[in-house]
């Protein structure tokens, strides 16, 4: 019994010790990477199809975080910093073993420019950013409304795109007055005027119409009036 016992005692001293060796060999790894985990970043990397200077621009705001360190970098905060930017709609944020960041940025897609200067992204915002530096601008069309009407602009021109694309035909500019009234120019040069008052189902009511029996005259018409209950008037090209 007695060496039992004393095997006992024995075996909870070698656990005793065990763990201690075990608690203080962590301690000292801890204590040695400490100076390695402090040290500060690298380098940050960005990955952007923006144009080249805003490109530059964003790269040397984002080196002022080189001073934090790899695990210690608030990577939520550089994403948001990163996304306030105006050319960028989105980006991600992640660390690279041992001291470095990748900062991937996905350029803004615009859909349309703004009459009073700005563009219309594809989640419906206004966006001011220089014109000189949009490739495609003069592809985009316009939108003008309100002010403050930009999101609602952009919903509408989406549900008109779909409408008109079905003809193979698609918007150079849609416009709301300020009591709300709607009219568009397509990209044959034909005005639809549609009024203030349920312009979808006038634009459908109307593009039903144009499909079956203006179809192969649309180089003679100048403007179509939907903001009839039951037809619409042509307003004909002079002729040359």
């Amino acid at each position: 019994m007695a060496n039992k016992a004393q095997t006992a005692r024995w075996s909870w001293g070698a656990k005793l010790l065990l763990v201690l060796v075990l608690l203080t060999a962590g301690v000292l790894a801890w204590q040695s990477i400490q100076p390695w985990l402090q040290r500060p970043l690298h380098q940050i990397i960005l990955q952007t199809d923006i144009p080249a200077t805003e490109k530059i621009a964003l790269q040397v705001q984002l080196n002022g975080h080189l001073s934090d360190s790899f695990f210690r970098a608030n990577l939520q905060e550089i994403r948001e910093e990163v996304e306030s930017h105006s050319w960028v709609s989105d980006a991600k944020v992640s660390r690279v073993w041992p001291n470095r960041l990748m900062v991937e940025a996905s350029q803004q897609i615009f859909i349309a420019r703004w009459h009073d200067g700005g563009f219309i992204n594809h989640e419906g915002e206004l966006v001011l950013v220089s014109p000189s530096k949009v490739k495609g601008l003069d592809q985009l069309p316009i939108l003008a409304g309100p002010a403050g009407s930009a999101w609602a602009m952009s919903q509408l021109f989406r549900q008109m795109t779909w409408m008109v694309g079905r003809d193979d035909l698609s918007i150079d500019q849609l416009s709301m007055a300020g009591r709300g009234a709607v009219e568009l120019r397509l990209d044959n040069g034909i005005i639809l005027v549609l009024g203030r008052d349920e312009v979808l189902p006038r634009l459908r009511r109307l593009m039903k119409v144009y499909h079956s029996h203006f179809l192969t005259k649309a180089s003679t018409i100048k403007r179509i009036d939907g903001r009839y209950a039951h037809g619409v008037s042509v307003a004909w090209k002079e002729a040359s």
